[in-house]
């Protein structure tokens, strides 16, 4: 009977016996962390990773996952959500997130300021080291994108399928961010603690947003904002084109990822991006327009619809001699 009462009390409060743990093991590395000590533990992780993972083929890889932590990614990841996800307040509160914990790692590495390590550092970064900021904005903000499958995939194997990846690349981020000589072990697995902790607070203080459900926006900047986003997510979602685009653009910031393009060069793919996807959506407009007003056969009608399509066949066409300027000698460099 007592053993029962014990599991019955283990199951009803799981999550706050969770915190509870996860702030001790926090506030544990923050203290040696106060006092200036190298830890044990930032020790054993570096050589165990190594003495069994680093080499010069593995070095690629580390490089490419860790952008799956850094800002840009993140914030890439949250303007799709916001365009696919049909969940307003779902949706309003991925960003919240991702500001939240931004917020609160800036400030406990403010307060802590533990200088980053110098001796084996493979790639720069500046900033202080605790807790890892990497680490922290990913594991909630695709822990997050974990419970916003769980609650709405139905099909069970793409649910856990989804859940299982996410699961794997919040590690691998944190791992990288070791073999890459940027952080102790301690910074990493400090901030996936205080991240965790952070998460399901989160979590908790915006469930009764998820059960309330979505109410119609009156009439505001936001409804604006919102028919906007309903315009260009109506293209995504019947025009073969803007696919198309969608597609190449996420391979070409896979590939500016990968291949470490500059500044000059991420700004400009994306002004590519912006105009090509935007001559899109007029031309869509446009076409749209003439359909309506036109829904029998006319000589103009077809001009008027030849001449927009022709203006993103242009942009389509600059665009990919820009983007063959900037990639194909680091990829030729790459290769040889």
């Amino acid at each position: 009977m007592k053993f029962k009462r014990i599991r019955i009390f283990f199951k009803r409060n799981i999550l706050w016996i969770l915190i509870f743990f996860c702030s001790i093991g926090f506030l544990a590395f923050a203290e040696n962390v106060f006092d200036k000590e190298i830890m044990d533990a930032d020790i054993i992780g570096y050589n165990i990773l190594s003495e069994y993972f680093i080499s010069d083929a593995v070095t690629p890889f580390a490089k490419f996952i860790t952008n799956f932590g850094g800002i840009f990614v993140i914030v890439f990841f949250t303007v799709l959500l916001l365009l696919f996800l049909k969940n307003r307040k779902q949706k309003m509160l991925i960003p919240i997130n991702m500001v939240l914990v931004i917020g609160l790692n800036q400030a406990l590495k403010f307060i802590l300021q533990r200088p980053r390590p110098i001796e084996y550092r493979i790639i720069d970064e500046v900033g202080y080291s605790f807790p890892s900021g990497h680490s922290m904005l990913s594991l909630a903000f695709y822990g997050y994108l974990i419970y916003l499958t769980y609650l709405n995939i139905k099909n069970k194997y793409l649910k856990w399928f989804i859940i299982v990846l996410l699961s794997v690349l919040i590690g691998l981020i944190g791992i990288s961010r070791i073999y890459l000589g940027v952080h102790y072990t301690s910074d990493v697995l400090a901030g996936y603690l205080i991240a965790f902790v952070y998460l399901i607070a989160f979590v908790k203080c915006t469930e009764k947003l998820r059960i309330k459900g979505d109410k119609p926006m009156k009439n505001s900047i936001l409804s604006s904002f919102k028919h906007a986003f309903e315009g260009v997510f109506a293209a995504l979602k019947t025009e073969r084109n803007m696919k198309i685009h969608t597609v190449i653009m996420c391979i070409v910031i896979i590939l500016g990822i990968y291949l470490d393009i500059s500044k000059i060069e991420w700004i400009t793919c994306i002004v590519l991006f912006v105009m090509v996807m935007a001559g899109e959506l007029f031309n869509t407009a446009i076409e749209a327009a003439v359909d309506l007003a036109m829904p029998r056969q006319h000589s103009l009608a077809k001009k008027a619809k030849d001449v927009s399509a022709g203006a993103v066949l242009l942009l389509s066409i600059g665009a990919a001699v820009v983007g063959l300027m900037i990639f194909v000698p680091k990829i030729w460099i790459l290769i040889s």
